[in-house]
């Protein structure tokens, strides 16, 4: 009788510092003892899926097939890939010179509104009309939920009616600073909290600091 599939062995000598580890089939994990030198009694010898067999008996055929049949050739020894051949030709070119794409118009023609620079007066207009609809925000750590809801509202304008991502504070301060009686240095100061708090995205590089809504905070509009 010989065992069959899944085995694990294991060799362990804390004099000498040596620690074998071997898992696969049984086969090869006792022709590798055997390379090695650990073969017989040696070690720990652990049947994972694997049974007693007869020395002549068949091996089983696998449920999901052959691995080498279905990737290797036999007669070629070369990798067989599944589906049909490629065929390059069918693959549509596009070739560009590098800095000739033009993005607005590729979104354009894909339906995508064109971006345009936020008109503050227009906006500081439409906050006029929706002041008496604005509520605090509910659940909100930021310490002023109202000055919170406002600048979400603010927020939402300018992505969803310009496509712009992002305000620098001196916006902020025309649209929300005489709102929430607070000057610019106190407008960063509340901006700044909740870019701690992962509800904003805070842009450098610019002529002034500049903020972006994180997507998940928007959601809650």
């Amino acid at each position: 009788m010989e065992m069959r599939g899944t085995v694990r062995f294991r060799f362990r000598s804390a004099e000498y510092d040596v620690d074998v580890l071997l898992e696969g089939e049984a086969r090869w994990v006792e022709d590798l003892r055997q390379q090695i030198g650990l073969s017989g009694d040696v070690g720990v010898l652990q049947p994972l899926a694997a049974r007693m067999t007869d020395p002549d008996e068949d091996e089983p055929e696998s449920a999901v097939g052959d691995r080498d049949s279905d990737y290797m050739s036999a007669s070629e020894g070369e990798a067989v890939l599944p589906g049909p051949t490629p065929d390059p030709s069918r693959i549509p070119a596009v070739i560009r010179k590098i800095g000739e794409f033009d993005l607005e118009t590729s979104m354009s023609e894909l339906g995508g509104r064109k971006s345009s620079d936020p008109d503050m007066s227009a906006i500081c207009e439409i906050l006029d009309e929706l002041e008496e609809e604005v509520e605090p925000l509910s659940d909100t750590l930021s310490g002023d939920p109202l000055a919170e809801a406002w600048i979400q509202l603010l927020l939402t304008l300018v992505v969803r009616e310009h496509g712009h991502t992002s305000l620098p504070l001196s916006s902020f301060e025309m649209a929300l600073g005489e709102r929430l009686n607070r000057d610019a240095a106190e407008l960063g100061i509340l901006l700044d909290r909740l870019w701690m708090m992962g509800r904003l995205e805070r842009i450098h590089g610019g002529a002034e600091t500049e903020y972006s809504p994180n997507p998940s905070w928007m959601q809650s509009t």
